[in-house]
Parts: C-alpha cells; sequence; structure tokens
C-alpha cells in the first residue's frame, strides 16, 4: 500500500507497518506525542483488541524494551523528513532521559534544536502531606532537525505584554496616549542613503539620513508619532498598539491543558490542547506543507493541520480513533476531503468493491505491483514480489474450472511455468483442474484465497458491530460526506468524493 504525501490520510494500524507506505523524504513536519513509559492503563482509550495489544506490546520488557520499539519507529520517520524537515517530540519525565540519547543517535547531537518545557498545569493535585517530591507539572518536547537547514519561523510567535508590562514598557504619555521612543534617524551600522538625506522641518540627518522616505515621515507627524526631543532632535513615538509582543522562549506556560468543559475535549486522558499544536505547526512550517502525526489518538495534529491550511497524513492503531479523527476534522471542516486507509472491513463488504478495483485494491494491500496495460493484458492484475503473474477475482460465487482456463492461456502466452490465482473460494472442479495443469504441462499456478492474504483487515460481522458501538458511544456525528474510505468504498463513490 502506498501513501500519498500530498492528500490528507488517515491509517488504522500499527505505525510500524504503514510508516513503510510513506515516500522518503516527503514530510515536512512531524509532531509526535508517543505513550509515555507510565505503564498506565488509562492510555487505552477505545478499548478495543488492537489497542490492548500495542498496550502491551510497549510495556512487556520495560524501559529498555520500551525504548527499542520507539527506535523503531523513530528511525523510520527519519527517513520520511524532508532534508529541511523538523521533528517535535512529546514526553514526560518517565523516558525523556532516554529518549533524548535515542534522538541523539538518530538524528545526531549537532540536529539538536531545542528542549521545550510546557508547563500543562500550575496547581498541584491532592494532598501534599508527607510527599518527598516535588510535584510535575511540565511536559517535555524536544526538537531535532534532519538538518541544518531546517525550517523555523520564531518570528510568528509572539505572547502579548502584560497590562504591567506595556505600562513599564510605554513609560510615557501624550495626547494620544502610551508611547515609547524609537529611533527614526540611521545608525552608522545602517549605512548612508543619499536618498533619504533631506531636511524636514529644518532638520538636517546627515550623513545617514531618516529611516524612511519623506511622504512617509509626514505622514508619521500627521498622526502624532514623530517627536522632538528637548535638544531638537527628532524621534519616533511607538505605541503600545504597534507591539507584537513578546517573542516565545523555550519556556512555554502560557498554554494551558484542555479544561474538562471545553468544546474541543473528546474524552482522551492524554489529548492535547490545539493552542500547543498550532503553535508547533505554525513554527516548523509553511501553507501546503505535510504534517505526519504518527500517533493520531484524537486527532488534534490533524484537525489543526487542516484549520492551517496544511496537509497531514496521521493514523492509529485503533479503528475507532481513526473514524473519531475522521468525525472530527469534518465537523471542523465540512469543506476538508481525506482518505482512510487499512480500516477492517468485512468480507461482505469487500466482495460488494468492482472486480477491477479489487484487483488494484489487494495488490496495493498484500504490496504487489498493479499491471498497468488495461487493455489486451490477458487476465493478469499484476505480479508478486517474485515477478510472478497473478489474476485476482471477487466473484460472489467460487471460482471454477474456466477461469482457470482463461487464466492458463495467458500464462502459456507470457512462456512462464509460474503463476498465482487469487479468489475468496474455490471450486472443486478448479481445484482438480489445478493440479492436472501442473501434471500435463509443468504449469505451477498457485490457488490463494482472499481472506488468507488480508489478514487483520478482514474482520467478522460482529466484531465490526462491535467497533460501531464503541464509536457510537464517543460519537454521534455525521461525518460520511467528507472521507473517503478504503478500502470499503467503491469506486465510483471514491470517484465523487476526489
Amino acid at each position: 500500500m502506498k501513501i500519498d504525501p500530498s492528500k490528507n490520510t488517515i491509517v488504522c494500524g500499527d505505525n510500524l507497518e504503514w510508516l513503510n507506505w510513506i515516500p522518503d523524504e516527503s514530510v515536512d513536519l512531524c509532531y509526535i506525542d508517543p505513550p509515555f513509559f507510565s505503564n498506565r492503563n488509562y492510555e487505552v482509550v477505545w478499548g478495543n483488541g488492537a489497542e490492548l495489544r500495542s498496550f502491551g506490546d510497549r510495556f512487556s520488557g520495560g524501559i529498555g524494551h520500551y525504548i527499542e520499539w520507539m527506535r523503531e519507529r523513530i528511525t523510520l520517520i527519519h527517513k520520511k523528513l524532508k532534508n529541511d524537515a523538523s521533528i517535535f517530540v512529546h514526553c514526560d519525565w518517565h523516558a525523556s532521559h532516554r529518549l533524548r540519547v535515542l534522538l541523539d543517535g538518530i538524528f545526531g547531537d549537532d540536529n539538536f534544536v531545542n528542549e521545550i518545557i510546557w508547563v500543562r498545569s500550575k496547581n498541584p493535585k491532592g494532598s501534599q502531606h508527607e510527599v518527598k517530591s516535588l510535584s510535575t507539572f511540565t511536559d517535555t518536547i524536544f526538537v531535532y532537525s534532519k538538518s541544518t537547514k531546517y525550517k523555523f519561523y520564531v518570528d510568528r510567535i509572539r505572547t502579548p505584554l502584560s497590562k504591567a508590562e506595556l505600562e513599564k514598557k510605554y513609560d510615557r504619555t501624550d495626547s494620544k496616549g502610551r508611547f515609547t521612543d524609537g529611533p527614526i534617524i540611521r545608525s552608522e551600522s545602517m549605512g548612508a542613503r543619499p536618498n533619504l538625506s533631506y531636511k524636514y522641518k529644518g532638520f538636517d540627518p546627515s550623513p545617514w539620513g531618516w529611516r524612511m522616505e519623506k511622504d512617509k515621515l509626514i505622514e508619521l507627524d500627521k498622526r502624532g508619532d514623530l517627536g522632538w526631543s528637548a535638544s531638537g532632535k527628532p524621534y519616533r513615538k511607538i505605541r503600545p498598539s504597534e507591539d507584537k509582543g513578546s517573542v516565545i522562549s523555550n519556556f512555554w506556560d502560557d498554554i494551558d491543558q484542555i479544561n474538562p468543559q471545553s468544546n474541543e475535549r473528546l474524552g482522551y486522558p492524554t489529548q492535547k490542547p490545539e493552542l500547543l499544536i498550532r503553535r508547533i505547526i505554525e513554527l516548523a512550517s509553511n501553507e501546503n506543507d505535510t504534517v505526519l502525526d504518527c500517533f493520531g489518538g484524537g486527532g488534534t495534529t490533524a484537525k489543526v493541520a487542516t484549520d492551517l491550511g496544511r496537509k497531514f497524513i496521521t493514523g492509529d492503531v485503533s479503528p475507532v480513533a481513526c473514524k473519531v479523527i475522521a468525525e472530527r476534522i469534518s465537523a471542523s471542516n465540512p469543506e476538508a476531503r481525506f482518505e482512510i486507509k487499512n480500516l477492517p472491513t468485512t468480507e461482505a463488504e469487500f466482495r460488494q468493491i468492482d472486480g477491477n478495483e479489487f484487483a488494484t485494491l489487494f495488490c496495493e494491500i498484500v504490496g504487489w505491483k498493479v499491471n498497468d496495460r488495461k487493455t489486451n493484458d490477458g487476465g493478469i492484475d499484476g505480479y508478486d514480489a517474485n515477478n510472478i503473474p497473478v489474476q485476482i477475482k471477487n466473484h460472489k460465487a467460487a471460482t471454477g474450472r474456466p477461469d482457470i482456463q482463461k487464466f492458463l492461456g495467458a500464462l502459456m502466452a507470457q512462456k512462464t511455468k509460474l503463476g498465482k490465482f487469487v479468489a475468496w473460494e474455490f471450486s472443486r472442479g478448479a481445484m482438480e483442474y489445478i493440479a492436472d495443469i501442473k501434471r500435463e504441462h509443468g504449469i505451477v499456478i498457485e490457488p490463494v484465497k482472499c481472506g488468507d492474504r488480508l489478514g487483520s483487515l478482514l474482520i467478522t460481522p460482529e466484531k465490526q458491530l462491535e467497533l460501531q458501538v464503541l464509536y457510537d458511544q464517543k460519537r454521534k456525528t455525521d461525518w460520511s460526506n467528507n472521507v473517503t474510505t478504503l478500502p470499503i468504498q467503491k469506486k465510483k463513490e471514491r470517484k465523487k468524493a476526489a
């Protein structure tokens, strides 16, 4: 299966598998909020088996096992980042020291950018009686770049000054209100500009000149923003309304964790506030860039990326989480379009897919090459990893002898002795004929049942109902008009959505 970085995509499954579907060096920014090494069951949010298995895989072998679990994934992420991209890794005190060493090893300690401290809360929880350690109110976000040419726009992110700070900084007043002095004459370090060396109200700024053209200086004066000192030297009056605020540092104490009554809360215990993710995305990416979050959770990264005009690739091991992410994005932006890949599907839904579309989809799922020839292909739908011809049928009835006969003709035309025939089931006559072909012609046709290769993508109707009940308990909004769901959506519907 492949993921197109130019399209919004939600992927269901273990990210160790689906990260491989993303082309190398195609992602502009990665933010991940992986499970913290806290070994707490609150991380099992949606309650389905995939989550429970993943939880056990992460923590069954202690912190050493957890770090190796993270190493595999971060190594893959590094390959997917463009040369000017960066990664933000969110963690807490349980394993931050080990993750820092891991990131140094993968990205190189020369590419360490920042250690951001996020003050998520300022209120202690519970009694402090006889406690022998300090309360922890902070998380850590490590920032690493792929190279020295990474995107980083610090000037975009500013925090407004408090009333006391504004009064201290703008300590002078006139008829318009508060202001502070600012330069209006060029300095020696800026160099002389002959075209800006003009007299104004008898003042000559030679040899360096003014900082603006004469018409703009006149306008400034008319607004009451040009002042004159007792010695007759001009200055600019800078007003609080012009103040962009302070450039942020690595200490973020101005974004609180999500209020229990907030509209953005999904009931996801480790959900991060949109303001936090917005700051990261604005800090390190541009519009139309692709943002990756392979620990999708409640979908905050994907939602904010959409709001900011970025593309996203996200996913979660839980099918319920993937549907909740989709619903959240659609509720926020009805015009958003995205695909859901790898969502578990019943056999009945697979069988509803058009035959040609199913053949292409099957090849994509199992990693086979699709036959690009659409006519005179002899019935060859694709080729496996060893370049063996493959035919794929999505018949409602069992595949019979006539289908095998046609496939035999295609193999003989290609002068090959090996082939694979994929179907949901094979009739007794088909299996006997496959044996006859091998005995009489020396041609081996391997019968492959769809269910044996679709693996975890194929679920029972009972399991699908269980997942739907879990989903309905969490979110009830209809999001289906905004999503192209793969693999279960029919070809005509997919074209219409695109």
